[in-house]
Formats: structure tokens, sequence, C-alpha cells
């Protein structure tokens, strides 16, 4: 499956009520979306190689498979191994969950048939084919795809303009709630900056935390400003750290997560 089509794991059923036996493949997820593709596979592949060799790393762009990957090895002992050994590793800042993939990929097809692989890979394909049309009539979120084709078809305007529903209610949701409890984020939102606050005094304050990238203030707005790191944890850390600091003219700054 994998190889040639990955969507019926995206579909899968919530680990704790249907958990996947034993297989070569392992199923990725929660991988850092913005680092390019070739890049996450080397990584994955150069990670999981340490274990024994790696038949295939498989990892689409498209959004419905974005911050997800296979990863196939000879044997399911191997699989086993480096599962219960990586799962949870942080790669490139985000901590990868693990589970077995639901069927065997096209590489272990063709590994394990030896001498007839070509025979069996073809097979493998073709009973593929048969359950395709099953598969993306069940497929919620292709369903939902198709749904804004059709709205922008009818309104005469590009797909991407039309926002989808989830996206939307989580959108709606995160500007209702408090800046208090907004999720972590790298970047940060000042607020009730005094007037005479320079950005190098902004710069020199939160310099002081590991791997600040930049200061943003806003031309106009004296009174605000942004505050980047690299990461989350270290977003996390500078925010505890400096919310409600007092500046020299005794107002406190207000620091929190900037919204999505």
């Amino acid at each position: 499956m994998m190889d040639g089509d990955v969507s019926g794991q995206a579909n899968a059923v919530p680990h704790a009520i249907q958990q996947p036996s034993a297989n070569e493949t392992l199923y990725i997820q929660n991988l850092n979306e913005n680092i390019k593709l070739p890049v996450l596979k080397q990584s994955l592949e150069a990670l999981f190689s340490t274990y024994g060799k790696v038949l295939s790393v498989i990892a689409h762009s498209n959004v419905r498979m974005r911050g997800q990957a296979f990863v196939s090895f000879k044997s399911s002992e191997i699989a086993t191994k480096a599962m219960q050994e990586v799962n949870g590793f942080p790669l490139y800042g985000k901590a990868m969950r693990i589970t077995y993939a639901k069927s065997k990929s096209d590489s272990v097809v063709k590994h394990l048939g030896g001498p007839d692989g070509e025979h069996a890979l073809e097979k493998h394909k073709a009973q593929r084919l048969e359950k395709k049309p099953i598969t993306r009539r069940r497929n919620i979120l292709r369903e939902r795809e198709m749904q804004r084709k059709r709205k922008a078809a009818e309104i005469g305007v590009p797909v991407d303009s039309i926002e989808s529903k989830s996206n939307s209610l989580a959108r709606v949701q995160a500007n209702q709630l408090p800046d208090e409890y907004l999720p972590p984020n790298k970047l940060l939102f000042l607020q009730h900056i005094p007037t005479t606050t320079t950005r190098e005094s902004l710069q020199s304050l939160f310099g002081n935390y590991p791997n600040l990238v930049e200061v943003r203030t806003i031309p106009g707005r004296s009174d605000i400003a942004f505050v980047e790191y690299s990461d989350i944890p270290s977003g996390v850390q500078a925010r505890e750290a400096t919310n409600g600091y007092a500046m020299p003219n005794g107002e406190r700054i207000k620091v929190s997560y900037a919204r999505a």
C-alpha cells in the first residue's frame, strides 16, 4: 500500500481502539511539516538505517499526508526494535509518533517475494486497485476537499480561497481564546511596551534566553512587538520568564503566545 497509495492509513482507527499487528513497515506521524520533503526523507533514512537496511521511505507533500511518513525494513523484528527505541524522538523539534502500518509496502512485498518479487508486487498492486474505490468513498477528508472544489466552482473563485470548515472553526476558536490560554508558540506577542522602549532594549532583554531569532517592532505602534525564537520550547521559556517584566519606568509588559 505505502509505495503506491497511503490513503488507507490516514483513515486509521485510533490506536487505542485498533492497533495494527507487527509489520515490516512503520507509520510515522507528527513530523515537522516545515521541513522540505527531500531533507525529511533523508533524515528519516539516516535515523532508521542504524537499525537495519531501510527498503523505502515514503512521504508525500499533499495536504492529507503532510507530517506523515512510512519507513520499511526487511523484517518486522527490525521494525519493532526501531519503533520501540525511536518512538517519541524529537526530529526537527517534534516528537514522532510511531506505530505499525496497516499493510505491507510495495518494497516489502517485493523483498519478501524473493525471485518472484516482481510477480508478487504486481498482484499486490492489482489487489490494492480493487480496494481503492471503496477506500476513497470512505475518506472523509477527500469528501471535504471535494465540497470545497464544488463550492469554489459554483461561485467562480480559486479553491484555495475557500477555507475548510475545520480550519475556519479552529481560527474562530483561536481568536476567541483569551491570550492566557493560547497554545505554546515560538512566536511571542508583546503588549503594553513603554513608548520610550527601543528595539535594541527588547533585543537585549529577550536575548537573555536561548535561540532568539529576531525582535520585530511595528511601524507606528511602539506599544506592541513580536519576538521569535527558533523553536517552541525556547518560546515557552522566554514567555514564562518575561511576562509581567517591569520595564525601567515601572510599567509591566504583557507577553503572550502569538495567535496562529
